[in-house]
């Protein structure tokens, strides 16, 4: 695959909650999000290579789309998703 820019926005608008209605997709969204960032190895369950240049582009992407989750999410799944923000250290994103 040599367009990860191309394929990984498709992965991010699979995952918008105007495209699906399961819940765990913005609990993927963060995952990608950290490693877009480099605190995880794998986006989408493709590793992102250290030389890739369109990560803050598709960060930001999947940034913006997480955030539309948001309201969609009940109590405790936003809990689970804040706890991951920490963990990854996203909120300043």
């Amino acid at each position: 695959m040599t367009d990860y820019k191309v394929w990984l926005g498709e992965q991010i608008e699979a995952h918008a909650p105007e495209n699906t209605e399961d819940p765990q997709a913005a609990f993927r969204l963060v995952e990608a999000c950290a490693a877009f960032g480099a605190a995880a190895a794998q986006a989408f369950g493709m590793t992102i290579p250290d030389a890739f240049e369109g990560r803050e582009e598709v960060k930001t992407l999947a940034i913006e789309t997480l955030k539309r989750w948001l309201p969609k999410l009940d109590g405790e799944a936003r809990e689970r998703l804040k706890k991951l923000v920490t963990e990854y250290r996203l909120a300043g994103s």
